[in-house]
């Protein structure tokens, strides 16, 4: 039998109509598998180790962690001349040495300070936006147990952006810890990427790429990274939330407020004037340092 023309009408239009349902299949996989990309690409930035603490003091040490779930992790010790200790875990693809202007604060202070380096700087490659990297926290306290010249009850946590918002679940976890000083973190973040909102079709297929593509990647449901959630657990313990005016997560940061004084919890807000996200050392050095630095004093020492 010959092979039917292109000419023929009714080929032309089966054809056609191939090409359209083949086009309705394929559309609505588009903004799926952006979502898919965009979490992939979240959870998986180089790692931006900066430098060693010697710019703060020639006595710091080398550390060696483990996390319960075996995974090995870095750090860096620096001695102060108090009995106090900040724990700094590091932000989003941060290596140990990207919190050293908040080490120097702290050390300045008088403060033993220990930071981490993010989980995209060890074997496992990646990270999950702050939920799992508690677990470094609680291993950053173990190695100061170990120690045997801390003060355990006197430790205290510090972070930026999406380590604010790990200290603040760590916290919740751990009530050795004292005292946390978060900044520009979420507050809960599924409600900061919209998800569950009203949304349209091709929004709410992105965001369905997003979520599934973070429970294929951590094994974790998005609703685990919420900070406001954790605020319960941190009663009879202080919180010091440290955003700008400029940045986009400070509604968040005034519902962690109001949450936190409904349920009588000792939190301040300090908004800084004119600030972006991260720019709080920079635009106003002299106060944050006398803020932080008093917060901890007070809550670790006083």
């Amino acid at each position: 039998m010959a092979a039917q023309s292109s000419r023929d009408p009714a080929y032309r239009r089966r054809l056609i109509r191939f090409f359209a349902i083949s086009l309705l299949i394929a559309l609505p996989a588009i903004p799926f598998m952006l979502g898919v990309l965009s979490m992939w690409g979240l959870t998986h930035p180089p790692c931006s180790p900066g430098a060693d603490p010697s710019a703060i003091t020639p006595d710091w040490e080398d550390v060696s962690l483990t996390a319960a779930s075996g995974l090995r992790l870095r750090g860096y010790f620096i001695p102060g001349s108090g009995s106090a200790t900040i724990i700094i875990p590091p932000a989003y693809n941060g290596g140990r040495g990207s919190n050293n202007h908040y080490a120097q604060v702290f050390h300045d202070a008088g403060f033993n300070v220990l930071t981490l380096e993010s989980r995209v700087c060890t074997s496992a490659g990646r990270i999950s936006l702050g939920y799992q990297e508690v677990d470094d926290v609680l291993a950053a306290y173990e190695y100061l147990r170990g120690r045997g010249d801390i003060d355990l009850t006197r430790v205290g946590l510090h972070g930026f952006s999406s380590a604010g918002s790990t200290s603040i679940m760590a916290a919740a976890r751990m009530p050795q810890i004292r005292s946390v000083s978060a900044e520009g973190g979420y507050h809960h973040f599924p409600d900061t990427l919209g998800l569950g909102g009203d949304n349209g079709f091709v929004e709410s297929l992105y965001m369905a790429g997003v979520d599934g593509a973070y429970r294929l990647i951590t094994g974790d449901d998005l609703s685990v990274l919420s900070p406001l959630n954790a605020l319960d657990a941190l009663v009879g313990r202080d919180l010091l939330l440290i955003y700008g005016t400029n940045e986009p997560s400070l509604a968040g940061a005034r519902a962690m407020l109001a949450r936190g004084q409904s349920i009588g919890l000792n939190v301040e807000l300090w908004e800084v004037p004119g600030a972006g996200h991260g720019d709080y050392l920079s635009v106003a050095r002299e106060e944050f340092i006398r803020r932080v630095v008093a917060f901890h004093s007070a809550a670790l020492l006083g």
